[in-house]
């Protein structure tokens, strides 16, 4: 296989103009810092406002986490609703619970609206429970969903090999409202029209310090009325403190060849499916444009490592899982692999915040999910254009909530260990 991000070498053809990185010193009413679906979605919300906008992006648009994903876009939350209530209380558990399905709808309306060509696909998706102990908890979470009226239809084993026949799956259930894109190719896509809407994007232009309203860059700097800091992997450098709450999970995906129709038919005899499995180092997989089909996993010593892994020993692991699952598979080869450094916080919820200091400024961090990413770097933009009427969040993802592990014991088990640990607890409630 080659190491390469397949989603950026064949982008469907979109093509985007080159955009020269910033090389002096300017002014605008509003600085977007970052070019995923956050800082994307943000910029967008306030150019069709009306506002003046300039984008900086350290590589070029859609160069991280977004434009590396695997391009599921669920309802669901990475949190199943049980472990809401169970922290936020029924009533607030449903505000947070509702934040996927509309940074999905957020991303349709953006496709079917202005056209974009990123391989939309609607594929619903299916939980799979790969352990007995594990049955459970997909009942648990049917039930609660047959409570709040939400769709799903839940299979047994039988009934299962019917819609999906893998080896080795015990449960499964199927809930609508699920779409795959090729997330580089929207990121283009989203670039090419926030061009077309006077929006100025610099590429290749890292902020490498703020003084107040001020970003400076390596060759110029951009002074704004507002600031939407979209950005992941941020470095102490740029703000130590928060640096310290976020870290990286390392995931890794692959690219097959393309399959013939009837080894599409022998995983999904009836529909394309989007499907993850129950544990905590899930592995997922999808039909992707093409007919080929990607999988995606990680694995425990990789998960947590501060740097990208080139190895493609973990990916293979879950490539022959797949294989042996579905045995119609056992000479498909696959072409590509690669890996991607999400941010997370510790308790999976982003931190999306104004500076302690300036309220001119907004943090977006932590958004595991291209739906969460695209809501959230919406609402910062919606609250500059009218702060009064987007508070509805604050209590979930402010930057100085308390996390179960405090300051104290990361410096003493590492941060590394400590966000391992913080993801475990949150598994496990």
């Amino acid at each position: 296989m080659i190491y390469e991000n397949w989603l950026r070498t064949v982008s469907l053809n979109v093509k985007t103009p080159e955009c020269a990185p910033l090389d002096k010193n300017l002014k605008c009413e509003c600085l977007v810092i970052g070019a995923g679906f956050a800082g994307l979605h943000a910029a967008l919300r306030l150019a069709e406002e009306g506002k003046e906008v300039i984008l900086l992006e350290k590589g070029i648009c859609g160069n991280g986490s977004s434009g590396q994903s695997a391009g599921f876009l669920t309802p669901e939350s990475e949190k199943d609703i049980e472990q809401l209530i169970e922290v936020y209380g029924e009533k607030r558990a449903k505000t947070l619970y509702k934040i996927p399905s509309q940074g999905v709808q957020l991303i349709l309306k953006t496709i079917k609206k202005y056209g974009f060509n990123c391989d939309l696909r609607k594929q619903d998706s299916l939980y799979l429970a790969v352990k007995r102990s594990h049955e459970e908890w997909i009942k648990d979470e049917a039930k609660i969903k047959a409570e709040k009226g939400l769709s799903y239809s839940l299979y047994k084993k039988e009934a299962l090999k019917k819609i999906h026949p893998g080896k080795g799956y015990r449960l499964g259930m199927k809930s609508p409202g699920s779409y795959g894109i090729n997330s580089f190719a929207y990121c283009q896509e989203m670039k090419s029209l926030l061009l077309k809407k006077g929006v100025k994007i610099f590429e290749n232009t890292e902020v490498e310090k703020l003084n107040g309203n001020t970003a400076k860059t390596h060759l110029g700097s951009v002074t704004a009325k507002n600031i939407l800091i979209c950005i992941d992997k941020m470095k102490t450098e740029f703000n130590d403190e928060l640096s310290r709450k976020i870290y990286h999970i390392q995931t890794y995906l692959a690219v097959s060849e393309p399959l013939s129709k009837n080894e599409i038919k022998s995983i999904f005899p009836k529909e394309e499916l989007m499907c993850w499995d129950t544990r905590m180092i899930y592995s997922h997989y999808r039909i992707i444009n093409g007919n080929r089909i990607l999988i995606g996993g990680s694995s425990v010593w990789a998960y947590y490592y501060p740097l990208y892994i080139h190895s493609s020993r973990v990916i293979e692991k879950f490539i022959n899982e797949l294989k042996e699952r579905f045995p119609s598979l056992k000479d498909v080869d696959f072409t590509h692999y690669w890996s991607g450094l999400i941010d997370v916080s510790p308790d999976l919820e982003p931190l999306v915040d104004y500076d302690k200091k300036n309220k001119s400024i907004q943090y977006c961090l932590g958004c595991a999910g291209l739906n969460w990413a695209a809501f959230c770097g919406d609402y910062i933009a919606r609250r500059v254009i009218n702060p009064k009427n987007t508070e509805e969040l604050a209590e979930f993802t402010r930057i100085d909530r308390e996390f179960f592990f405090p300051a104290y014991i990361q410096k003493l088990l590492g941060k590394r260990l400590t966000f391992a640990l913080s993801h475990l607890r949150e598994y496990f409630k």
